[in-house]
This record gives C-alpha cells, structure tokens and sequence, in this order.
C-alpha cells in the first residue's frame, strides 16, 4: 500500500469514526444524518466516475442509520424502461437491492414493471433498516449503518425529466420513539467529491494490456464501483492508433422499447436493455459516449454494427442512415475500454453477459450476441463497411 493509498484510508477511517461517534450523541445529528435528501446525483454531465451509463441517472444519499433511524421512501412508479433501489456499505459494496418488479405496490395501485396492463400512477413505499434480512422481499432494504443508497432510473419517457416524470422518491426517517421525520429534498442535486477518493482507492487497477484486435471479457472483479446486480459487462480495452476505428458487431438481445410505449414488462423480451459505451481506462472511470438498445440501428437480421474512433478518423459512412452506430473514442492520451452491459436478461435467455465467466471472452457463452471487435483503417470501412474489416 503506497504512502497516499494509506492516507486516503487513514482520513476515511478518522471520518467514519467520527460518524459513529456523533450518531450516539442524542440530537447530534439530523434523522439518519440527513439535513435533505437526495444530496448527490452521478451522470457524465455532473460527476463523471465508475463508467455511468448516459442512459441513466442516478441519485444518492449518504446515510448515518448508528442511532436507530430507519429511512422511508415513498415514491411513484417512473415512466421509464427500468428503475431500482440499492444500499451500499462505506466503501461502495452492494449491501442489498430491490429492482423495479419486486417493489410491492400500495393498495390500490399497480406495479407497470410487473404488469404489462399496470394502470399509470402507481405508488410505493420501501424502507431502509441496519440490521434487517437482506432480500427479504417485503420492500424492505437491509442497510449499512454508515453507507450509501442510490436509486436510478433508466431511460426516462419524458427526455426531459430523467426522474420519469414522477420526481424522486419524498424521504421521511422512523426514529428510535417512532416518530416519523419528513426529510425535504435538496433544492438541487450535486457531484459528491468523497466518490471519487473512494472509486481510486477501492476501484479495480487499470492494467490490463490492450489487445489487437480487441476482445470483449467479462471483469474478473467490480467490487467497491457502486455497480448495479442487475447488470453485468463486458470489456474489450483498445489502444488508440491513428487513421483507424474498431468495429463491433453481434446480435442484438431483443428488448422492450419504453420510448415507443411499449411496457417494461412485455413479456417475449430477451432482457430489459443493453448498451455499449466508450470509456477512458483509468481511474476514477469516466465515460466517453454511450448508445443503449434503441438507439443503435439493426440490419434486416437484428445484427448491430458500432464503430468506434477519434472524430478526425471517423468513416463518411458511420452514421446512421448507413445502419451504423458510433461512438466517440475520446481522449487518446491513455487507452480506450469499450463496455457492453446487460440488463435482467429473461429467464430462458442463456446467452447474455451474464452467462460469462468472471474473467473469460464473451465468445465462450454468448454465442451471435458475443460482440465482436476488429480494427481496420477508415479508408477500408469507408471502401465497404464492417464486411470490408473482415466482419459479416
């Protein structure tokens, strides 16, 4: 452990004991340390670290739970393709999580992520407790009693709401009498500066040594990126050369489209959404660009073709009134990770990401749906698209 690797955890260490130490001197600290809620929001605009899929937007409040406050959520159901509440310990590890389907509604409401004829509106309440069950499957989260919880949406339908046009959860605290607490929301949402100390002190090394032509591998560990159970990813690290792209191609998982009113719940779906992002390979991890499933063209077999470069190397014929997706490769002053991800793949669906081994190719499992990557120079993509790079 270097010098400043120790005195990033020294400092983390001193704070929370600082938490604990307040937490346990009545009236010390506001209901489960929270003066308002949802402080903190990550997306590439406003905190760009453990590679944000532009797709979604997620918002985040740091919890001091020590004195025996439960938190309340009492929220609406979005309309969006998928949303989902997750607590984290300190140092941003999954403590538990409850996905968009399994939240009971109330009474005389209806769930449109578990019933494709769900009337709109519909509501929820989930609680937060240190202590309880994990995955109890009664909107019940288990929570660390210092930690993080997060909640996202993906793919809003209204673009210009990302919350899903139903605004975010309103949070109340249980306190240890049973008083009830109303907690107001933060009049706006900020980037967290502690994020990003946590992400490079705990985040996975960035030394993986880029391949030619790239190959798409499942991580062997995630842990400590805040990552999401419900998705799983594989990357393919590439380095730049000049007067190249890298072509992607696979099948794409068929998913349903939320934006065209289809329910989220429409059964027949191989998954609920899937993505391929460009990212730089370094810490804190940002994203460069990202497409998600609907928009991302498709042949007359429902294969993609995604290609990647530098805005200067981009073919005339990456567009997509060519049938091609592309993707900004961003910095080149370090090398490029281009990520798949996979979202709540269907249970007769064998062949997603999430069939992968931790650390092996994608083309050991998943079959056409394994992306495909090859580098071949701008002139021979734009003389004969991905056929002319060796790709059918």
């Amino acid at each position: 452990m270097t010098r400043t690797v120790r005195s990033v955890a020294a400092a983390m260490a001193v704070g929370l004991i600082g938490a604990l130490a307040a937490a346990c001197v009545p009236g010390s600290t506001p209901p489960a340390g929270l003066s308002c809620a949802w402080q903190y929001v990550t997306d590439e605009a406003t905190l760009n670290v453990a590679y944000p899929d532009s797709g979604a937007t997620y918002w985040s409040m740091k919890l001091n739970l020590v004195a025996g406050d439960q938190l309340i959520l009492d929220g609406t159901f979005p309309d969006a393709r998928y949303g989902s509440i997750i607590t984290y310990n300190v140092a941003g590890n999954v403590v538990d999580a409850i996905t968009d389907r399994d939240i009971t509604p109330d009474a005389g409401s209806d769930n449109p992520f578990a019933d494709p004829a769900a009337a709109p509106g519909g509501t929820y309440r989930v609680e937060a407790r240190n202590g309880a069950p994990v995955s109890t499957g009664d909107n019940v989260l288990s929570a660390a009693p210092i930690g993080t919880i997060i909640y996202r949406v993906y793919v809003s339908d209204d673009p210009a709401d990302n919350t899903g046009g139903v605004g975010l959860p309103a949070v109340s605290v249980r306190r240890m009498d049973g008083s009830v607490v109303p907690v107001p929301t933060c009049a706006a949402q900020v980037a967290d500066p502690a994020v990003v100390d946590l992400v490079n002190l705990f985040g996975p090394p960035t030394n993986v040594a880029p391949l030619d032509p790239p190959v798409f591998i499942r991580p062997a560990q995630t842990g400590g990126l805040y990552v999401n159970p419900d998705n799983a990813y594989v990357g393919a690290v590439a380095a730049y050369q000049p007067g190249t792209v890298v072509v992607v191609r696979g099948q794409a998982p068929t998913t349903p489209d939320t934006g065209a009113g289809v329910s989220p719940a429409e059964p027949g779906q191989d998954m609920r959404y899937w993505s391929m992002c460009t990212n730089e390979y370094r810490k804190p991890y940002p994203v460069t660009e990202c497409a998600y499933d609907a928009e991302v063209p498709l042949d007359g077999s429902g294969r993609y073709t995604i290609v990647t470069s530098t805005a200067a190397d981009r073919p005339a014929n990456a567009t997509t009134a060519d049938g091609v997706a592309w993707l900004n490769w961003g910095s080149t002053a370090q090398n490029m990770v281009m990520i798949a991800r996979n979202m709540l793949p269907a249970t007769g669906f064998t062949t997603s990401v999430f069939d992968v081994a931790p650390g092996a190719a994608a083309t050991t499992s998943m079959g056409a749906y394994a992306p495909v990557a090859v580098r071949c120079s701008t002139a021979t993509f734009e003389a004969g698209g991905a056929a002319a790079c060796g790709l059918p």
